[in-house]
């Protein structure tokens, strides 16, 4: 009952973040406290929060999907979690996936973020032969992925995996935007701590 709870405050939070208007609270603070969701309208950030506030999800070129995916760990956790959301060229959600991952670094762990987008992406037949970008807000992962050779020698093995699904029939590009433009997947990610299982939705 709790896992259903949190996922109706995390649908709420982005549509109430698809709004015109100003909403101060993160999905983060909506699941913590969901009395965030009776904001009255009264302005409770500064002019200048508010701007910086103003950092939204771009949609990729027409005909295109998306990813964006992200990586959180709790200390206290023995194990991190990567998540995820693909969506078309109008901002239509397609899929959600949050899925636990042994404790690592957090460039690695977008890696294997990364890798579980592609995985997704290369079985099924709704999406494989469409072209996909993936957006992490990990520069160092988005470099390692870019380049032919190289990266941390622990990551030899996904890196290659990568590199290897890029060059293959996938159409595939994975590209760097900053957090506050990846809220969506930065929400996943963190409500996955909570699980012990992969968690995937198509919508």
């Amino acid at each position: 009952m709790k896992e259903i709870q949190d996922l109706v405050l995390l649908r709420i939070s982005w549509w109430v973040k698809g709004w015109a208007g100003p909403f101060p609270y993160s999905s983060e603070e909506i699941l913590r406290n969901p009395n965030c969701l009776c904001w009255s309208g009264q302005s409770l950030i500064s002019h200048k929060e508010a701007v910086a506030e103003k950092i939204y999800w771009s949609p990729p070129p027409r005909g295109i999907l998306k990813w964006n995916v992200d990586a959180s760990y709790d200390p206290n956790l023995p194990h991190a979690v990567v998540g995820g959301v693909l969506r078309s060229d109008s901002g239509a959600f397609v899929a959600l996936f949050s899925s636990p991952i042994p404790k690592m670094e957090i460039n690695s762990a977008e890696i294997y973020a990364i890798v579980r987008a592609i995985k997704i992406t290369s079985t099924s037949d709704r999406i494989k032969h469409q072209q996909i970008i993936i957006e992490s807000d990990s520069l160092n992962a988005v470099r390692w992925c870019n380049e032919d050779h190289g990266g941390p020698w622990n990551l030899k093995f996904p890196l290659n995996f990568i590199r290897n699904a890029k060059n293959s029939e996938l159409s595939i590009s994975i590209t760097h935007k900053k957090r506050d433009a990846n809220m969506v997947a930065d929400s996943l990610a963190k409500q996955g701590l909570r699980r012990d299982a992969e968690f995937l939705a198509w919508c």
